[in-house]
């Protein structure tokens, strides 16, 4: 039998990973804790990550990008 994933369970799933998104895009903006990288990276971006990307599908608002 497989398991078929009720709109619960997706709804479960989603909100984790939301949560997910927000505590990995506030650590790496995070003075204290953020790499140079992305704390430069704010600066380009003109809006302000750990405000304005709160689910995963506002990854997106980053583009795509080389690691550079």
């Amino acid at each position: 039998m497989s398991a078929i994933p009720t709109p619960d369970k997706i709804r479960q799933a989603k909100e984790r990973l939301d949560a997910h998104v927000r505590e990995i895009v506030a650590w790496h903006f995070n003075p204290e804790t953020g790499t140079p990288f992305w704390l430069e990276r704010i600066k380009e971006l003109g809006f302000d990550p750990v405000k304005e990307v709160q689910t995963f599908e506002d990854l997106v608002k980053f583009g795509l990008f080389n690691d550079e």
